[in-house]
């Protein structure tokens, strides 16, 4: 089955974000699940990669670390080694070092834990959902997608709602470092040299991790316990606690 798509030939380079712009090239990864599944593709200025598009592979190769690794980084970009050791987060660890960690803040996610939280969400959306549709017309990226995700994690992580739309532009500057709507620095259209040893590239994450810095230095002056932030940080069952930079 293909889709249509004004600019998908079934060919598009999917290491270009501009084959997107009109939607995803279905017809490419349709093309490619039939004939090459597992395929090695060109990656321009940054080194080649594989584009995995049948559902099964990635289920198989995901649970195969040491065929799909990702301690060696999930972008398709050039690092050396100490910018890839500055930038790299929990999403970039493989086991035993991601199962470590996973546990020392299993805790703070648990279903229970998650669970008290539905009302709050609920609340969440339902503010959300009533502030789009009483305009007459919407983004509903902008509107609904853009706010929620950020905002609920501010609700979970008690951070003030003066901040919340503060960090609702953060994080699309953070994440979508590739737009030029959302940031100023778009990694692979201007000079970022100046942010290489910043998570993603990114000016924002430097702000992230100071703000995240001071917000648990003011919980901690002020004496507050409790609350998903300070179960990351209890120690787990061997004493090991995750370091300020992990937290």
């Amino acid at each position: 089955m293909t889709i249509w798509n004004p600019s998908d030939d079934g060919h598009a380079d999917l290491s270009d974000h501009d084959a997107f712009i009109e939607g995803v090239p279905h017809n490419t990864f349709a093309r490619l699940r039939k004939e090459d599944p597992l395929a090695r593709c060109d990656g321009g200025q940054f080194e080649d990669y594989w584009s995995m598009t049948r559902f099964q592979d990635i289920l198989d190769f995901n649970r195969q670390t040491d065929l799909l690794s990702s301690a060696r980084g999930i972008r398709i970009e050039d690092q050396s080694h100490e910018e890839y050791m500055a930038r790299r987060t929990f999403q970039e660890t493989d086991p035993p070092e991601h199962t470590k960690t996973r546990t020392r803040v299993a805790r703070a996610f648990s279903r229970q834990v998650i669970a008290s939280f539905e009302q709050t969400i609920r609340q969440l959306c339902n503010d959300i959902l009533d502030q789009a549709l009483s305009e007459h017309e919407f983004d509903a990226a902008k509107a609904i997608s853009r706010q929620l995700p950020m905002r609920m994690l501010g609700q979970i992580l008690g951070i003030p709602e003066k901040d919340l739309d503060w960090l609702v532009t953060k994080g699309d500057e953070l994440i979508a470092n590739t737009d030029p709507e959302y940031t100023d620095h778009v990694h692979d259209k201007v000079d970022t040299d100046d942010f290489r040893l910043m998570p993603f590239r990114s000016p924002a994450g430097a702000d992230l991790y100071t703000y995240a810095h001071r917000l648990m230095q003011d919980r901690i002056a002020r004496g507050e316990t409790g609350g998903v932030l300070d179960m990351i940080l209890q120690p787990d069952v061997d004493g090991g606690v995750i370091s300020d930079t992990e937290f």
